[in-house]
């Protein structure tokens, strides 16, 4: 929290909250997702700093961007609130602007001066289901060539353009953690910094999985 030399200018206060996004809301967009929780912290009466300027802007910053049709155990945004609020009484108030698919599961202060969020994102963990009645035969040969390569070229859209980048060194961890009568499951690590992202989905599409039914969730977001 800030204590401002302007006698006349109001505290400032930083606030981590952890939320999950859960599988009825997994379809929504994540500007959709800001927008809902721009709503939500102004239902909840909380006083959210806007930036300044001709177009001013909610101070909400999200760690990562969920892809559509992900959910997410964990996700992280920070907001700005001016003047401080007691964090519990936040979680209170947010949790009950929550339709079922959003959680707050916890809201904590952290120092104004911390680097933004999205820059202290250095990996991500996901568990990836995917139904085993749609797998091929040779669906484990699939996953140790994956592994065993150096090289998985992909392509991506970026900036109206079609880039080509290696997938393999972004996919740090990849194995199967366990099995039910309906799914496969892997647990899968990725690396998640700006310009160097790996996405389960694509790992699904280079085996050649695309049409495989899959629910995919991120689980931790590592800083």
């Amino acid at each position: 929290m800030t204590t401002p030399s302007d006698p006349f200018q109001t505290p400032t206060q930083r606030l981590r909250v952890t939320f999950k996004k859960g599988y009825q809301v997994r379809w929504i967009g994540h500007l959709d997702v800001a927008r809902f929780w721009e709503r939500a912290i102004r239902r909840a009466d909380l006083p959210l700093l806007y930036s300044h300027g001709f177009n001013p802007q909610p101070k909400i910053q999200f760690a990562s961007a969920l892809p559509v049709g992900f959910t997410g155990r964990e996700e992280l945004m920070d907001i700005w609130l001016s003047p401080p609020q007691d964090p519990e009484e936040v979680k209170r108030r947010l949790r009950a602007q929550c339709p079922p698919g959003f959680e707050v599961l916890d809201v904590r202060e952290v120092p104004l001066d911390e680097p933004a969020l999205q820059s202290q994102v250095k990996e991500a963990e996901y568990e990836v289901r995917v139904e085993k009645a749609f797998l091929p035969e040779h669906w484990q040969e699939d996953v140790a060539a994956f592994l065993a390569a150096d090289e998985v070229w992909r392509e991506k859209r970026r900036k109206k353009k079609q880039v080509r980048y290696n997938l393999r060194p972004l996919v740090l961890e990849f194995r199967q953690v366990g099995e039910d009568d309906e799914w496969i499951i892997f647990y899968m690590r990725v690396r998640s910094a700006e310009g160097a992202t790996g996405r389960p989905d694509e790992v699904l599409a280079a085996l050649g999985w695309e049409d495989v039914p899959r629910r995919i969730e991120r689980i931790r977001i590592v800083r």
